[in-house]
């Protein structure tokens, strides 16, 4: 019976996925390329970062114009890469039929507070505490299971999108990611696209969270750096810059550029959000480009700022941050130069204590 129903929400998604339409329908925007690319000069390197609130887009329309919006203010102030979020296609599964019922289904609380007022403004779940109700079925059925039927349409739609957007503006996009099922195993996967519309690489994320786990999301074994005409460039995914491992593999891969998209699932503190991006970017020697989901709903609370970071002496103010979002829960875009003729000739002895016997020996382990 569940199965029935899943099947008929895939059907009627998948009329919407056809690519010619969806490419129509962003030719129809009014794209303009850009010359963004026409020069590149390794010591001014325009990167911007989304951060994008999150919003449930009942139609396709509605998820176009957001992606058309936020690129072409990018493309406008110059940017030759642009980055968005964790989780950025999953919004696509807004325009499920009956996706309010089902969204509240996903996010409720055990623990119901006497005093909550509508179900948009329930108190924020906490992913670390137990109070977390995942969607479970008497016969089995699961997240991963459930996106089983929806992947083709969230593949096509997704990819379609923003490789009509890269080639449209003539600009790099590192997508942000998308819960997608392949050969039966749940993956988060982020993409990046190239200025003629090619899909240049995926990374799936290799560290999941508590939550991704016990919806058996699969992690990736193997990190990736990707050559592109800005440079070396890299794009784990949100929790993977929590352990310093993962910026220490990419640097030896050549990164010069590391991009992490986050949704992190949790109220702002400004020491939490330091656990990742910005101590990786001082330890390696690279420049960090952060993309975030941020907002509310249905009772989640999902905050972060997005910003671009370099190594401490590369930042005017020796900040170690480029640039960086005025606020944890809005719309904004960060835009900055990062000069990659810089970082061969950085040096700092603070860091320069390596063993790289070690990290042959115990890294191809833990990361295939």
């Amino acid at each position: 019976m569940l199965d029935s129903f899943l099947k008929y929400l895939a059907r009627t998604l998948q009329r919407k996925a056809n690519p010619e339409a969806i490419r129509e329908h962003l030719r129809a925007k009014g794209m303009r390329r850009t010359s963004n690319l026409e020069h590149v000069d390794p010591a001014a390197v325009r990167v911007a970062a989304v951060q994008e609130e999150l919003r449930v887009l009942k139609t396709y329309r509605r998820y176009a114009d957001r992606m058309v919006g936020f690129v072409a203010r990018a493309a406008e102030a110059g940017a030759q890469l642009v980055c968005f979020p964790e989780e950025n296609g999953l919004l696509l599964l807004g325009q499920l039929p009956l996706i309010d019922p089902i969204l509240r289904l996903a996010t409720r609380s055990r623990s119901k507070s006497p005093a909550e007022a509508a179900p948009a403004e329930a108190p924020p779940v906490d992913p670390r505490s137990s109070a977390w109700d995942l969607p479970e079925a008497s016969d089995g059925l699961n997240v991963a299971h459930m996106l089983s039927f929806f992947t083709p349409f969230l593949r096509a739609a997704f990819e379609t999108t923003f490789s009509e957007l890269a080639k449209g503006f003539g600009v790099y996009i590192m997508a942000g990611s998308c819960l997608l099922v392949e050969d039966g195993q749940l993956f988060n996967r982020a993409y990046l696209f190239g200025p003629g519309g090619e899909l240049v690489g995926v990374q799936d994320k290799a560290h999941p969270i508590d939550l991704e786990m016990s919806i058996g999301l699969t992690p990736a074994r193997e990190l990736k750096t990707y050559a592109t005409g800005l440079g070396r460039l890299a794009f784990p995914v949100c929790m993977d810059a929590t352990y310093f491992e993962t910026f220490k593999i990419l640097r030896a891969q050549g990164a010069q550029m590391v991009v992490i998209p986050i949704a992190n699932l949790e109220p702002f503190q400004h020491y939490w959000s330091l656990r990742g991006i910005w101590p990786r970017v001082q330890e390696n020697a690279v420049y960090g480009i952060k993309s975030a989901l941020v907002g509310r709903l249905y009772g989640l609370e999902f905050t972060g700022k997005a910003g671009v970071y370099a190594p401490l002496d590369l930042t005017p103010d020796r900040s170690g941050v480029l640039a960086q979002a005025q606020t944890y829960d809005r719309d904004e875009l960060v835009v900055a130069d990062l000069d990659l003729t810089k970082l061969d000739s950085y040096h700092c002895d603070y860091f320069d204590d390596s063993n790289p016997a070690l990290y042959r020996r115990y890294f191809p382990e833990i990361y295939g």
